[in-house]
């Protein structure tokens, strides 16, 4: 089993051993209190696949696991280019972060922090609102840290308002009570449609012919290195993310918009000059908005 490759888009975990050196392009995390450099890893321990700090230099990877650093000999280096460090905290993780493993199910991302004079990486446990970190014998919680984040694209998945929400979904703005909206697409009338998706009303809605439509079969468009970019007047940046079509084939983006106290996603139809978002029954046209885009 340490011998295959394994492809995730954007980057790749390549199973070895601590005695057989590092993988080709593997990634840099930091380094250790004495300047050793620190590489990306993921390794299973105890049931778990678990982030780990890779010290090729020492023969050695260590994983977080119970209060404890634990040493692992075989692991997955994490081999590629293009990957950024962002800062976080707190539980959260930026769209596009590199998903390493998991502990009981629950999804586990790759964080590092400052620790002791040493530059860590670890696990960030997200309902535990913090990042682990494997150092001298035991772990360490860390509420500050930075995330590492792919160059992999965004992609859309099926779901519906009657499930959790997908891992990675893309954060689109809030409506007017606070509560989080999400950027979905769903089929309307032969149209598919940007949507925005409200996980805590089960619910999303799309705008059509001047309504605003209900939809509980929907996508979700999740992870991606994306930014949302001032536009307006039908005006489509060359990395805008797309967002559907109507029945006769006119390709529609996300776009989305201040409004009534809410920051609410909705279709950008070129064709209209126009950001069409659903709000309160209705569906309201605006001329300027932002647009979501790949970087």
């Amino acid at each position: 089993m340490w011998n295959i490759p394994i492809k995730t888009e954007g980057y790749t975990w390549i199973p070895t051993t601590v005695y057989a050196g590092l993988p080709p392009s593997a990634v840099y995390a930091g380094n250790d209190s004495d300047g050793t450099p620190i590489y990306v890893g993921r390794a299973f321990f105890e049931g778990q696949q678990l982030p780990c700090k890779v010290m090729p230099s020492k023969n050695a990877a260590y994983v977080s696991y119970a209060g404890k650093e634990h040493f692992v000999s075989n692991y997955e280096g994490l081999s590629g280019h293009g990957f950024s460090w962002v800062a976080s905290g707190h539980g959260h993780v930026p769209p596009g972060a590199v998903l390493a493993g998991n502990d009981n199910g629950e999804p586990l991302h790759i964080g590092r922090a400052h620790f002791q004079g040493s530059l860590t990486p670890g696990k960030v446990h997200r309902s535990h609102a913090c990042l682990y970190i494997p150092y001298g014998g035991s772990e360490h919680s860390v509420k500050s840290y930075e995330v590492l984040v792919g160059s992999q694209r965004s992609n859309w998945v099926s779901t519906s308002a009657y499930v959790p929400l997908p891992d990675g979904a893309i954060l689109a703005g809030n409506d007017v009570d606070g509560t989080p909206i999400y950027v979905g697409k769903a089929f309307h009338e032969g149209d598919l449609i940007p949507a925005k998706v409200i996980p805590s009303k089960n619910v999303a809605y799309v705008s059509y012919a001047g309504v605003e439509i209900a939809k509980h079969q929907y996508e979700v468009l999740c992870n991606g290195n994306v930014s949302w970019v001032p536009s307006g007047h039908g005006h489509i940046p060359h990395n805008a993310v797309v967002g559907g079509n109507t029945a006769s084939g006119e390709t529609l983006y996300i776009g989305r918009t201040h409004y009534m106290g809410s920051l609410t996603p909705g279709k950008v139809h070129p064709s209209h000059a126009s950001l069409y978002i659903p709000f309160n029954g209705a569906e309201v046209p605006h001329k300027s908005y932002e647009i979501l885009t790949e970087n």
